[in-house]
């Protein structure tokens, strides 16, 4: 005699019941850990880019034989270009990926602080202009009060005050949407005076 057996129709419900609680499980555990993912990703592509908008205008300072000024604020960079007549012309705006408002209240991806010759000094709070519009026309004679990094036509970096004198520059970025001991919640941005080398690999940890 031969035996066949019934294949099974389908699911029970309590089978089914007990597949959607998992999934459910697993959605819950995975939505802070993409998240967190995402501002991650937001304060590294952040650092990248004022990198790259500090590499750009060393490269056009000296490709145009003048002074190219950029301009940090705390959730967006300004360059201008110096012109022979003493105006300066905009060259370009870059908003952060984060949106913030000028109470320095709202959490966002932040270029907190620019030290001039300070190589060890950590800032503790945030000590950049939250403030700057673009500037009317025609082309303002002076630029917005704020940290302003100044290269000059010979590849060398200087400040404003001082634009003979070459000086070293650190930027900090503070990613505010992850806790400090994030891997990815700070970053350091150093321009050398002399030469206008841009480095970014070192990691320090700011605080809130």
């Amino acid at each position: 005699m031969i035996t066949v057996r019934k294949g099974n129709a389908g699911f029970t419900l309590t089978e089914m019941m007990v597949v959607v609680v998992i999934l459910s499980l697993l959605a819950a555990l995975s939505t802070p850990l993409f998240s967190r993912d995402n501002a991650a990703r937001k304060g590294r592509d952040w650092a990248k880019i004022v990198a790259q908008i500090l590499q750009r205008a060393r490269f056009q300072a000296m490709g145009d034989r003048a002074d190219i000024h950029v301009v940090l604020y705390r959730g967006h960079v300004d360059t201008f270009r110096r012109e022979t007549a003493g105006t300066y012309t905009l060259l370009s705006s870059v908003q952060g990926p984060v949106a913030y408002d000028t109470t320095n209240t709202t959490k966002t991806v932040a270029i907190w602080d620019a030290r001039v010759n300070d190589p060890t000094t950590l800032p503790t709070g945030p000590n950049v202009p939250t403030g700057g519009t673009l500037p009317a026309s025609p082309a303002p004679t002076t630029l917005p009060a704020a940290s302003d990094i100044v290269f000059t036509s010979v590849g060398s970096v200087t400040t404003s005050a001082n634009t003979t004198t070459p000086a070293t520059w650190r930027i900090f970025l503070r990613n505010e949407l992850l806790p400090p001991g994030h891997p990815d919640a700070s970053f350091v941005i150093n321009v050398t005076g002399l030469t206008g080398f841009i480095t970014s690999n070192d990691k320090v940890v700011l605080q809130p």
